[in-house]
């Protein structure tokens, strides 16, 4: 059986004016995991 996830994200989208940063991202945590989420030059 799977566990819930703690967070689920689905086709999140984040523009910055004209400039799109994410485009349909999605995940899911799940309980005791560690997550990061790192840009292209490392920044997160």
């Amino acid at each position: 059986m799977k566990n819930t996830p703690v967070i689920s994200v689905t086709n999140l989208v984040k523009k910055f004016g004209n400039f799109t940063a994410n485009h349909n991202l999605s995940f899911e945590v799940y309980r005791g995991e560690i997550f990061g989420f790192l840009g292209a030059n490392g920044a997160g």
